[in-house]
């Protein structure tokens, strides 16, 4: 009986999923959620950041911005997370999200569109 609770402890800590990742690979919760974008001139984006579902390791994330979707898989890196986007619907890479936790409300975000210059943008939760 120890023996399998020792187990199934390591391999929650050691794996998720089919891949190696460490114990923090579900979604933070500085990242987890619905956010909007406070900075001026770009209130109207929001973004949301969540597992995907059936596989907790996988963190997933929705730009949406003038009837416009991003949707893509990202991966921790540190203190961010890194999603790399497409449009929803479409399987050709649109360009990346990269999000850095200020606090518990905060997140600064830099969306880096394959064909355009990098915005640097502040949401906060919903």
């Amino acid at each position: 009986m120890l023996r399998v609770a020792m187990t199934v402890a390591a391999c929650t800590v050691i794996r998720c999923g089919s891949s190696f990742v460490g114990p923090d690979a579900l979604v933070p919760d500085a990242f987890a959620g619905s956010w909007h974008s406070v900075t001026p001139s770009f209130e109207f984006l929001r973004l949301s950041v969540f597992s995907t579902s059936g596989e907790g390791c996988r963190i997933a994330a929705r730009l949406t911005f003038s009837g416009v979707a991003w949707e893509g898989n990202g991966q921790l890196s540190s203190d961010s997370v890194v999603f790399q986007m497409s449009t929803a619907g479409s399987q050709a890479p649109t360009g990346s999200v990269v999000a850095h936790s200020r606090d518990a409300r905060t997140l600064r975000v830099q969306v880096r569109p394959a064909s355009a210059a990098p915005m640097d943008l502040t949401f906060v939760r919903d």
